[in-house]
């Protein structure tokens, strides 16, 4: 899914409390609990990568549940599963040092 040329990257995408069948698309070896907006903003930072943050919004999936909320327009090159893996990881190491 694109949005003016960016990739979309939900926080459900990351989500390891979730399955796949609610919207994770990393495997949950790589995936983090509960991200919020402010630890995948600082990977993307660290990553270096541009984006735009839209808190207010919620997964189609699960629009129910506040874990759903929230997503970024990432633009990159990347894959959307090469770049939603790399900015789980990040969030781990970031989770790691506090």
């Amino acid at each position: 899914m694109k949005k003016k040329g960016g990739r979309i990257l939900w926080l459900v995408y990351l989500d390891s409390t979730l399955p796949k069948s609610r919207g994770r698309i990393v495997p949950r070896r790589l995936a983090v609990a509960k991200p919020t907006i402010e630890e995948v903003a600082k990977a993307l930072d660290k990553l270096g990568l541009k984006y735009e943050v839209y808190g207010d919004k919620k997964y189609p999936a699960i629009w129910y549940d506040d874990r759903g909320q929230g997503y970024f327009v990432v633009y990159s090159d990347l894959g959307l599963r090469k770049l939603a893996a790399s900015v789980a990881q990040e969030v781990k190491a970031l989770r790691g040092k506090e």
